[in-house]
């Protein structure tokens, strides 16, 4: 079907069929146009015998098929919904009549502008999701989720039972960090279960890798507009270059060994801060990181209390190894490799971990001031 691209409102690019006048909607932009009311309730799902055939395929996906649907008022227009995306394809009159069951009166600056078709494809506004099903900025949960969960992983982890677990939930955090390490350093690595192999030579191909991937993401999130993601990505692509070109073997191999602990902090606080903001379109963030919430909570608080803990009293380090000898063990090795000493390492991590604390706080001072805004009818500067 040939579609274009106009603006239905302000700030809001739908997408119009020039021959049928229907329009695609994405669910971001449903809500945007017609507001919060349900859908389940304006709208009623058409049955499809076994081994139907659904003509409509969605535009956005492609292959998934799309399932037939009953806007209430209009029940004689070709209506569908995506499977897969949620996206609603509308016929010609469906769109106001779906407005209507969701008994939603427009604002006059929302009202439906004329159609001015343009051949441009759709753009992206800000790093908003194409497909997204829920909102960074909008709603009381995106602001006490991450607070709240803390709070309770502190609980949790000032308890025996509650320190084991965690720990167990780091572990994953804790061998992606070596993993990560190498593959930074152009060094093929497998992350697996209390340990991490890796090559201590580098590798051309894993360089390759890396690039390749780093590459895709600046691209997609340059071209999402997702400033957020886009300055990550920078900022390991930076590093990546610099530990694979101009930092020597034998130190790159002192911060793969460092890195396990790291990865607990680093990546339990990444995933903590990237609650707030959206990443690459297609990992679809804003399910997932309600699933990642609790796990990135319980290992960065975890890890925190532990190194505060060690920074008070060095006979907590954490010597030894999940498997092997005790000699395998990460701070074993910084020691007696890379003349490290207790304390040191105890400082090190410790101010790591505040570092990572300053940068939840201010990711939340920003999220709350988006949130602010959006509730008083104003947009901020950066949706990303």
């Amino acid at each position: 079907m040939p579609l274009a691209g106009y603006e239905a409102s302000p700030g809001v690019n739908v997408e119009l069929c020039a021959q049928c006048r229907g329009l695609f909607l994405d669910r971001n932009e449903i809500r945007e146009l017609v507001g919060r009311g349900s859908l389940a309730k304006a709208t009623e799902i058409v049955p499809v015998s076994l081994g139907g055939e659904v003509g409509m395929r969605c535009p956005k996906c492609v292959d998934p098929a799309m399932q037939p649907l009953r806007v209430k008022g209009a029940a004689d227009v070709g209506s569908w919904q995506c499977r897969s995306c949620g996206g609603m394809w509308l016929g010609e009159g469906a769109f106001f009549e779906l407005a209507r069951a969701l008994r939603t009166s427009l604002p006059s600056p929302r009202v439906l502008a004329p159609l001015t078709v343009s051949h441009s494809p759709p753009v992206l506004k800000g790093s908003g999701l194409t497909h997204s099903r829920s909102q960074y900025d909008q709603g009381m949960e995106n602001l006490i989720a991450v607070p709240l969960v803390m709070l309770l992983s502190w609980l949790f982890c000032s308890t025996n039972f509650g320190r084991l677990m965690a720990s167990l939930v780091g572990m994953p955090f804790h061998e992606v960090g070596h993993a990560a390490a190498s593959w930074l350093s152009s060094r093929i690595a497998i992350p697996l279960p209390f340990f991490t192999f890796w090559y201590d030579d580098q590798s051309v191909f894993m360089g390759l890798v890396v690039a390749v991937v780093l590459g895709w993401l600046l691209f997609h999130t340059y071209r999402e507009k997702n400033w957020f993601m886009l300055g990550s990505t920078a900022v390991v692509s930076l590093a990546w270059a610099v530990i694979t070109f101009l930092i020597p073997p034998s130190r790159t191999l002192m911060w793969q060994i460092l890195a396990g602990a790291l990865g607990e902090l680093v990546f339990g606080a990444f995933l903590l801060v990237g609650f707030h903001f959206a990443l690459p379109d297609r990992l679809r963030w804003d399910f997932w990181r309600w699933i990642a919430l609790i796990p990135a909570a319980l290992c960065f608080t975890q890890a925190t209390m532990l190194w505060r803990t060690v920074s008070a009293d060095v006979s907590q380090m954490p010597w030894g190894s999940a498997i092997g000898s005790d000699s395998d063990g990460d701070m074993n090795r910084l020691v007696q490799q890379f003349q490290w000493n207790a304390n040191d390492l105890a400082d090190f991590y410790l101010n790591i971990a505040y570092l990572s604390l300053t940068a939840l706080a201010v990711a939340y001072t920003y999220a709350a001031y988006r949130f602010l805004q959006r509730k008083r009818g104003q947009t901020p500067f950066s949706k990303g």
